[in-house]
């Protein structure tokens, strides 16, 4: 039977855990969709292709399970494996061994990761829903302005994030449990020159 210090143990876990997820993001991802039709412009709003959602939950469920679930599953192996060598080291009793992996697998750190991820995927369904529309390049990173908001998220505030640049959009880029999201650009130019083409200008 595998054991936390065996390669095959993390491989079931990593498994288990994209499962366990893949239906928690995957709602995440159609909910930023329709979050993000919402805050577009009311004359946008009929542009965006409900039909990029397939594909987009296609590419970031890959993606997902190759990347972010790869990492959460390297850092939990590396921190229990830590744990448990201390352990032996220190010739400790169970009970210490079991606070030091409640750290890693308890309730808290479970409910931050399920914040963040589906965060992350709301921000991807939210890009993707923009980009559909043909007339939105990027997005403006927002704080909730209130004494909350942390050092990183405020050196944050205001940036332009390019549409499809996931990894520059919180939380990816500021920290688990962020607030901050992102508020669609629509491009003028871009509008302008569609006009001009259908109006033969």
């Amino acid at each position: 039977m595998p054991t936390p210090l065996d390669t095959q143990f993390w491989m079931d876990e990593t498994k288990k855990l994209y499962e366990d997820m893949l239906p928690l993001f995957l709602a995440a991802l159609a909910a930023g969709m329709d979050g993000g039709t919402d805050i577009l412009p009311l004359n946008i709003q009929p542009l965006v292709n409900p039909d990029v959602f397939n594909q987009a939950a296609i590419d970031y469920a890959r993606d997902y399970r190759y990347t972010y679930i790869r990492d959460i599953t390297e850092t939990t192996r590396l921190q229990t494996q830590d744990a448990m060598v201390n352990w032996l080291q220190g010739n400790q009793s169970l009970d210490v061994l079991e606070q030091s992996l409640a750290g890693v697998f308890g309730e808290a750190r479970a409910e931050r990761i399920a914040a963040t991820e589906t965060t992350r995927a709301f921000a991807q369904g939210n890009m993707t829903a923009w980009e559909s529309t043909g007339f939105i390049r990027s997005s403006v990173w927002m704080t909730s302005q209130d004494e909350r908001v942390c050092p990183i998220c405020s050196e944050h505030a205001g940036e332009h994030v390019g549409i499809g640049d996931i990894d520059a959009a919180p939380p990816n880029s500021s920290h688990p449990g962020c607030r901050c999201w992102l508020q669609p650009e629509v491009d003028e130019e871009l509008v302008e020159e569609q006009l001009r083409e259908i109006l033969g200008l």
